[in-house]
């Protein structure tokens, strides 16, 4: 009798846990794909990933969400994949294989509000495309795939701003936390009072979910990396295995230098920082680079070749290094430029900008 008790509350105990999630179906037609796989993998959990079958262009996939949350759906590797937001109910997902911009999601409202900043940024999608191709028909001509990333990084910047006043306009909602995440991840002129203005506008259920706390933890993180502020104290080693502290370099005007032997711009922009180094070390300039390598060979080679004649820090574990969370470092080259007493004057600082304001400290 005590067992058959324990069975039933067990079951029951199971049921209520199955109540209070929610339940969601897609379906889906993909055409130009009879039959094969595609995969849905859960944003922010790169190791969830549920591989579904697609037969006869069509496909239906089910599970349980505890809140609404952002998919990315992978259409395999010659495709682009793109996000959904999947919440109660049914969604509906048609797709066309090798067709850009096909996708048509109707599911749910958060999902309708994603698809309005879909439609607001669609023509900078297309000609994002364009420069792609463009790319890819001209990958030997170095000058001319030079100058289609500079029209690239113009995109990306009206893409971004797009994407910001988005935000202001959707202040509440699993989609706005989501794109807002994304933004401050991501973009170079975020600033604290941004992010501040939107996480306080969103309503409490949407700073409680999955989006809205990691909305929080970006705040905390550029709180403790705004201009200002102290920058976060670090040990890292250099190529000998010695832990070398930022701490050390009170005292000196002082550049962060985030980069990576494999990162075209980071390489691109060192002749300007060798530049720099010589014109002000004298007169109090030092520079510490942090590396996002992860093959030490190739880091030392770069540092040779390059003539980056400044100490040098790297874990060589690349973008899983945990210097990347403490400063927010989603993409390089970055750096932070500190007065003597380690406190943050300027990020970012590349090229003529760079020169500019090591010239204004240093009259």
């Amino acid at each position: 009798m005590k067992l058959y008790i324990v069975f039933m509350m067990a079951c029951l105990t199971l049921f209520a846990c199955k109540q209070n999630k929610t339940n969601f179906t897609v379906d889906g037609e993909i055409t130009n794909m009879p039959n094969g796989e595609i995969y849905f993998i859960k944003s922010g959990d790169a190791k969830d990933i549920d591989t579904v079958k697609v037969k006869d262009d069509k496909f239906i996939y089910t599970g349980f969400l505890s809140e609404p949350t952002v998919y990315m759906v992978n259409f395999g590797p010659e495709e682009q994949p793109a996000f959904i937001i999947l919440e109660k109910g049914k969604t509906k997902m048609s797709f066309t294989k090798g067709a850009s911009n096909s996708l048509q999601v109707n599911g749910g409202a958060q999902h309708d509000i994603y698809n309005q900043f879909l439609e607001i940024c669609k023509p900078v999608f297309i000609s994002m495309d364009s420069i792609g191709k463009e790319a890819a028909a001209h990958e030997q001509d170095i000058s001319f795939i030079a100058l289609l990333q500079q029209e690239f990084k113009k995109l990306d910047d009206t893409l971004k701003q797009r994407q910001f006043n988005f935000i202001k306009q959707h202040p509440q909602g699993v989609a706005s936390a989501f794109l807002a995440m994304n933004y401050f991840s991501e973009s170079e002129d975020k600033s604290y009072t941004d992010i501040t203005t939107v996480y306080d506008a969103l309503d409490q259920p949407t700073k409680e979910s999955y989006y809205g706390k990691k909305l929080a933890d970006i705040k905390e993180q550029m709180k403790t990396t705004a201009i200002g502020a102290f920058a976060p104290d670090f040990s890292l080693p250099n190529a000998e295995g010695k832990l070398i502290s930022l701490s050390t370099y009170k005292g000196k005007i002082t550049l962060i230098d985030f980069w990576a032997s494999w990162c075209g711009p980071c390489r691109a922009e060192n002749p300007n920082v060798v530049k720099a180094y010589q014109k002000y070390h004298e007169k109090g300039f030092e520079i510490l680079g942090v590396s996002l390598d992860d093959k030490k060979e190739k880091w030392l080679q770069a540092i040779q070749s390059d003539q980056l004649n400044w100490a040098h820090v790297s874990d060589l574990k690349g973008w899983e290094s945990s210097i990347n969370a403490t400063y927010g470092i989603s993409s390089i080259p970055a750096n932070y430029l500190l007065d003597t007493e380690g406190r943050i004057l300027a990020k970012n600082l590349r090229g003529d900008k760079l020169q500019q304001k090591l010239g204004e400290l240093f009259k």
